[in-house]
Parts: C-alpha cells; structure tokens; sequence
C-alpha cells in the first residue's frame, strides 16, 4: 500500500513537473509571441518584400522580447518567496520538497506554522509548572539551571545541585498519600531552603535543588536540614509511617554546560545514598569534593 501511494503522489516517469514560475512565463511567451506572430503575417500578406517589412517584423519582435522580459520580472518575487520560504523547511525533511514554487511555498509556510508552535509552546508558563507540586517541571528547572549556571561562570561562584527522592515507593502505598506527601514535601524545601535557592521537581519522587553560592559541604549540610524537617514533620506520611529522603550532591564543575551534567554526577550519589539505606545523603566525587571529610550524612 506504502508503494502504491508513492506512485500516486511521484511525479509522472520521463515528465517533469511545471514550476509556477515556468508555467507564469510559458503562458506570458505565448501572449507576447501574438504581435510577433501578427507582424510576421502583416509583413508577408501587406507589405512589399523589403524595408518595410522587415522593420515591421523586428519592431513587432523587439515589442514581444520587451513583454517577455517585463513580464518575468515581475515573476521573479514569486520564486524568491519560495526560496525564503524552504530556508524554514528541517533539513531531514528538504529532500521530499519538489521543485516547485508552489509546493515549496506550501511546505515552507508548514514548517514556519510548526516552529512557531513550538516556541509558543516553550514560552507558555502553564508548562513549565508541575501541576501537582506548583514546583517548576524539569523543563523549568533546566532553564532556570541554564540562568544559574550562567551567573556562577560570571560572578566566579560555586554552585551546589541535590537530586533529593522521596522515598514513597513503598508497595502498598495510597497514591493520594503519596500525592500529599510529595504536596507537603515540595512546602518544606522551599522553606527550609534559601529564599534564592530553587526548588523543581525532577520526575516522580525526585526533586532538584540549585543552591548557588554553594560548595559541597553546604549542599549537604542543606540537604540534611531538608531531610530533618521532612521526617519530623507528623503530616508527612507515606504508607502509614513517616517520609524519608535520600539524596546526592553534586556542585559546578569547569566543564559542565547544562544542569543536566550536574544531575549526572549527583544522580550516581543518589544510586548510591539508596544503596546504604533510608534517610543518607551522598556528595558525588569531584575536584571540590573532599571525599575524606565528606562522605555521608
């Protein structure tokens, strides 16, 4: 069936298909070919063999090649749009796009429409907020940790992240529990936090935390403030007993770009803080990190 509608939609075998601007100018040659074509037959039927006609046709010529021209100038914008309009076309895609002017107008303007929804999309609030949590969303936190790690490289501060799971996973647990504990969890961060620090829900039980102006023992010891609070917290329950957290650490190294990179490193801490058990936070390795002064909390 796949093939059959490749047929049907490929231009005709040995045909190639008419571009606007070649068909524009086939039907203007033709219009301007008519007072040649009228000289041509004055000259022969009226006029002697001679001077005369002779001037004739070359005036009735001169007449039709200044139409022609005149006339595929005014053309000539049509294929410039579309030429404009293909440079939106993904490169993925510009091979499927014929020749022309008018499918690649249509395909152009398509791909103009899906980019512009797309930054519609990114630059809508509403989406970069976690529903739940009233926290930013990952994506959020990724632009936020862009803006962070700009002005560590700038004012030539440290910055510490912590990737800091909820340990709701437990079988048997009440969602709607969960829910709430995540809820109440994401309050005391941000309030056991700095008021500038930031505070995103990652995915799941997982939330980040960017502390700038932060070295790695004072994103521990931050953290270990949150998990106090969150497990002395009575309202904070997870399956009939108190929440807990485990977390990594991880700060700002030379070669980080994204907070991705950051939450690489403090996400293999996290791996290991569940390894040791409930409640541990992990500083993950690192030319900051002192290993034998910080190693768990």
């Amino acid at each position: 069936m796949a093939d059959r509608g490749e047929r049907r939609n490929a231009p005709a075998r040995g045909r190639r298909p008419l571009s606007l601007r070649a068909a524009g100018l086939t039907w203007c040659g033709a219009a301007a070919a008519a007072p040649l074509l009228a000289g041509l037959g004055l000259a022969l039927e009226i006029l002697p063999a001679g001077a005369a006609g002779l001037g004739a046709l070359g005036a009735a010529a001169a007449v039709s090649v200044f139409s022609a021209l005149s006339l595929r100038g005014r053309l000539d914008p049509v294929g410039k749009i579309a030429d404009s309009a293909a440079e939106f076309i993904p490169p993925r895609r510009a091979g499927t796009v014929p020749a022309d002017d008018a499918a690649r107008l249509a395909h152009g303007f398509a791909a103009l429409t899906e980019r512009l929804d797309e930054a519609q999309r990114r630059a809508d609030p509403a989406r970069l907020e976690d529903p739940l949590t009233g926290l930013p969303n990952r994506l959020g936190a990724m632009r936020r940790g862009r803006d962070e790690i700009s002005r560590a490289r700038r004012t030539g501060r440290s910055l510490s992240v912590a990737l800091i799971e909820l340990e709701a996973d437990a079988p048997g647990a009440d969602p709607v529990a969960r829910d709430r504990a995540l809820r109440l969890s994401a309050e005391t961060m941000v309030q056991v936090l700095r008021g500038y620090d930031v505070v995103a829900r990652w995915e799941g039980e997982v939330f980040v935390a960017m502390m700038p102006e932060s070295e790695i023992e004072n994103g521990v010891e931050a953290v270990r403030r949150v998990r106090d609070a969150i497990s002395e917290d009575p309202f904070i329950e997870v399956n009939g007993g108190r929440a807990s957290i485990c977390a990594g650490v991880a700060v700002l190294q030379p070669d980080d770009a994204t907070l991705a990179e950051i939450c690489l490193r403090a996400g293999k801490a996290l791996a290991k803080a569940r390894e040791r058990g409930r409640g541990r936070v992990e500083a993950a390795p690192g030319p900051r990190t002192r290993p034998g002064r910080i190693t768990s909390v």
